[in-house]
């Protein structure tokens, strides 16, 4: 129980406990391929990159220097000296709680100091060979599967990772529609798009992939005429550059979706945080959920900030699943009240309890922590007021890790002995 909070009661550590027996799905990543990993050079600020730099960054760090602290080989000593002033302003945050509880399992400090920060870059690059991956996501975490986004199709691990592909979106200029559709050829029409779009769900579905992920866009009921008339203006005036929210994109999203289903692929739903994170309600989906009401929905991040849309999804329609990877490290706070809400609103069968969100394998570990803190806080919960029995919590706990996503995504188990 070292990893966890110290001011965890009996009852949670005993919940944690029996969480910590479950092989479990693991619901979103972002690793590349093992093979690309070991072909970089890691260092001691390698886990403080994914999410934390977003920390480093509203901090105050520059993001000249953040590239050459979190991404390129250099003088460890002059990158912790860039590093130290802004580190002692977010070592305290959720992002940055995951990478020392990462950091302590696998090499073995917990914070980073000027001696530390030469042992634990030692220790990560003498970890960084093959069977990596196989050691933090099988054997530590005891995940069965991995399902995973921006890797290559063929990068299966052996089946123990299962990629979803990101879709055509953000049509917003000529240049953009050329380069996302990869065409060499002028593209001339609405359905030169669609047929590209088809064409790149077929090769997926082909390749093994499990799903597709979008971003939750405003849906406003545009028709083909409408997106024709958009590419229209766009191939007239290449200097063009439209709002994301426009009839092209949108069509092409709704399609998309459609065709995700058509071809048996999730929908794979990004919702909320992220940049203008205001363009990415959960309730922006509503109009393509009520008039496609048998298309598989995976909502990403229980709709951070719009926790409450999300959950109305899940709570009216069958076929929207709520997913809380990210949730434990954006904040454990929100989690845990998210988490609550939901178990008192939805099924047992609506909720996907983990997902890691990280190009940085070991890190996985770290929010895997986090998560189980708060599940089994949440649990406790509603032990001691009575609206559980620990058994039913219990079945409750195995739902989210295990059952929801293993039947939701079609997935299969392999021999957890690793």
């Amino acid at each position: 129980m070292s990893f966890y909070l110290k001011s965890l009661t009996s009852l949670e550590k005993e919940i944690i406990e029996e969480l910590e027996k479950l092989y479990i799905y693991d619901c979103h990543e972002h690793l590349p391929p093992e093979s690309e990993r070991l072909l970089r050079e890691p260092d001691a600020f390698t886990l403080f990159s994914h999410y934390c730099q977003h920390d480093l960054y509203t901090a105050g760090m520059d993001k000249g220097t953040m590239k050459k602290i979190l991404w390129q080989a250099g003088d460890i000593d002059w990158k912790w000296k860039k590093f130290k002033p802004f580190y002692e302003k977010m070592k305290h945050t959720s992002y940055c709680r995951a990478a020392h509880i990462t950091m302590e399992k696998f090499y073995g400090e917990k914070t980073l100091n000027s001696k530390t920060v030469h042992s634990v870059t030692e220790r990560i690059k003498a970890a960084n060979k093959k069977g990596l991956y196989d050691n933090v996501l099988n054997g530590t975490c005891k995940i069965i599967t991995s399902i995973n986004c921006d890797g290559p199709l063929d990068d299966t691990h052996n089946g123990r990772i299962r990629q979803t592909i990101r879709t055509v979106d953000e049509l917003c200029s000529y240049e953009q529609i050329q380069k996302q559709l990869g065409s060499e050829k002028p593209v001339c029409s609405v359905d030169d798009i669609l047929q590209a779009c088809e064409k790149l769900v077929v090769n997926a579905k082909k390749r093994g992939a499990v799903g597709v992920k979008f971003m939750a866009f405003y849906i406003d009921g545009a028709t083909k005429e409408d997106a024709a008339a958009t590419l229209k203006s766009l191939c007239s005036d290449h200097s063009l550059h439209l709002p994301r929210r426009n009839p092209l994109n949108e069509y092409v999203l709704t399609f998309m979706m459609r065709t995700a289903h058509k071809y048996g692929l999730v929908c794979c739903m990004h919702t909320g945080y992220w940049n203008d994170y205001r363009e990415l309600s959960p309730s922006n989906l509503l109009p393509f959920i009520i008039e496609n009401q048998d298309v598989k929905i995976d909502l990403y991040h229980a709709g951070y900030p719009y926790l409450r849309e999300a959950i109305m999804l899940g709570k009216v329609w069958p076929n929207v699943k709520m997913n809380m990877c990210w949730t434990y490290l954006i904040s454990q706070r929100f989690a845990f009240d998210a988490l609550d809400e939901m178990i008192e609103m939805l099924p047992d069968n609506k909720i996907f309890g983990f997902g890691g969100d990280y190009y940085v394998v070991e890190k996985v570990f770290g929010h895997l922590i986090m998560a189980r803190e708060t599940i089994a806080r949440v649990l406790a919960k509603k032990i001691t007021e009575k609206t559980l029995t620990e058994k039913r919590a219990l079945e409750i706990a195995k739902k989210m890790l295990y059952d929801n996503p293993k039947e939701f995504y079609g997935l299969k188990d392999f021999d957890c002995t690793f």
